[in-house]
């Protein structure tokens, strides 16, 4: 079998096709999985459609097949995952950190206002700041494909 390297074709195979990213972004929060979990869990109509999906990925080097023909993720970043961070089950925008940043000098802006009045400006930024990381940081989640679409 041999595995595709070129990025042009990932982001295009893969990434551009959402069967198969919906499977790979699944794949890459259960770990390892057989073809009829996949199949269950993304309400593909059959077996044979989860397996073609999973060949995709494992074509390009994006899962494993063991001897007893169980799945296991390779974690890449190409396509819109550049823009994430994957921790066990968490796939998290980057965006989240900028958010968390802003969030803790408001707080910190807002505890200090009442002595330094000259402050208010800060406030003032970090709160718009705050706000447009929030609403980028949603905007991010909506491009991976919603949980309530994988059928548990």
């Amino acid at each position: 079998m041999r595995i595709h390297t070129d990025v042009k074709d990932l982001e295009k195979e893969v990434a551009g096709e959402y069967n198969t990213f919906r499977t790979y972004v699944y794949m890459l929060k259960a770990k390892r999985v057989s073809v009829r979990e996949v199949q269950r869990a993304l309400g593909f109509s059959s077996p044979a459609l989860a397996a073609h999906h999973l060949q995709k990925l494992q074509n390009f080097g994006l899962v494993t097949k063991d001897r007893y023909g169980i799945y296991h993720v390779v974690p890449k970043n190409f396509g819109i995952l550049k823009f994430f961070v994957v921790t066990g089950r968490w796939i998290v925008p980057y965006t989240i950190i900028v958010a968390a940043m802003f969030a803790t000098m408001t707080i910190g802006f807002l505890i200090c206002l009442p002595q330094h009045e000259c402050l208010i400006w800060a406030f003032i930024v970090s709160v718009i700041g705050l706000i447009i990381s929030v609403y980028q940081t949603t905007q991010f989640y909506k491009l991976l494909p919603k949980e309530d679409s994988y059928k548990k």
